[in-house]
């Protein structure tokens, strides 16, 4: 029970903090910080899936995706609110979730990452396939709609990019409080112990099927929702759910560590934030459209590299040493 609340005041607290900073930003950064949002959630299902358990998957985008058609088709065809469509969008990944972790009950390694891969690169087809339905190559457009009047009264003039930070905001909360009770549970204990050693888990009587299948439903249910909040932006569509997505989200976690939750959040302002940093960096230059352009998957990828060789455990551990030897050193 005392967990519980802690990981509550934990929330509440990333709640008024980012709330009180989007407060203060200007339109673009505050488009910014809902996409930072959007994203967090979305880096959290692969460290849930394979920081504690071990399974990679390079198609988490694609689970984004269920859940974002799933919100919009709720939303375009059933014309439910987003409040309402959101949390079905979580079931709709779910279940996918569920029959993707049948699969990948069998599977570990390379296989699963293949076989993740090829769903993620399928989606287009997908897509076109039932183009009636899901929009082919151009999609379908939703968003977040206008603010509430009680909210603009007290709030005053709400641009767009301010309300997608509102609307972001609390998902990404309770998905910190959810994520957070979920590493220090019963559950995730025996998620790392298939993740360090299948065989000696199933010795000790973990049923590793179902503990990998419980994982990829979870992991998936938080990636609907991370899906549905990124398609509000405007569209869904092949486009917005692409590979780079997964790959993205990947970069995201390793580099701000696997493991953490801390991790998920530092990996999503990473992927989010870079390209400013680089180019207020190389302002002052005069460095042609085509370096500019491709500098910041250049820089990612080479984070990427030295955060493998030197520091595999991301950033949220490093800072954590660092946290560690200052306390010690006083």
């Amino acid at each position: 029970m005392f967990k519980i609340r802690r990981n509550a005041s934990i929330a509440i607290a990333f709640f008024v903090f980012v709330f009180a900073i989007g407060t203060f930003v200007g339109p673009y950064n505050q488009g910014q910080i809902a996409v930072a949002l959007t994203l967090f959630i979305g880096v959290l299902s692969i460290n849930i899936l394979t920081g504690l358990s071990g399974q990679l998957s390079l198609g988490q985008g694609a689970l984004m995706a269920v859940g974002g058609y799933g919100c919009a088709l709720m939303m375009i065809n059933a014309h439910l609110s987003m409040w309402l469509a959101i949390p079905l969008s979580l079931i709709a990944s779910a279940l996918v979730g569920l029959l993707l972790g049948l699969v990948a009950a069998k599977l570990s390694g390379p296989y699963l990452a293949g076989t993740t891969l090829v769903l993620a690169l399928a989606m287009p087809t997908v897509a076109n396939k039932f183009d009636s339905i899901l929009g082919g190559d151009t999609g379908l457009s939703i968003d977040t709609g206008m603010p509430p009047t009680w909210l603009s009264k007290v709030m005053g003039d709400i641009a767009i990019e301010q309300w997608n930070l509102y609307v972001s905001l609390p998902f990404a909360a309770l998905a910190l409080f959810f994520a957070a009770n979920l590493f220090t549970s019963q559950s995730s204990r025996r998620w790392r112990a298939v993740r360090d050693h299948e065989s000696a888990a199933a010795l000790v009587g973990i049923n590793v099927e179902r503990t990998k299948i419980s994982v990829f439903v979870i992991s998936s249910a938080f990636a609907g929702v991370a899906g549905a909040l990124y398609g509000l932006r405007g569209l869904v569509g092949p486009s917005v759910f692409a590979i780079s997505l997964s790959l993205s989200l990947l970069t995201g976690s390793i580099l701000g560590g696997l493991r953490s939750i801390a991790g998920a959040g530092l990996g999503s302002v990473i992927i989010v934030f870079l390209p400013d940093w680089i180019g207020k960096v190389i302002h002052p230059f005069s460095l042609s459209d085509q370096v500019t352009n491709y500098l910041p998957a250049f820089v990612s990828g080479l984070l990427l590299v030295l955060t493998v060789v030197v520091n595999p455990s991301g950033l949220a551990a490093l800072f954590a040493k660092i946290f560690r030897f200052s306390r010690v050193k006083r």
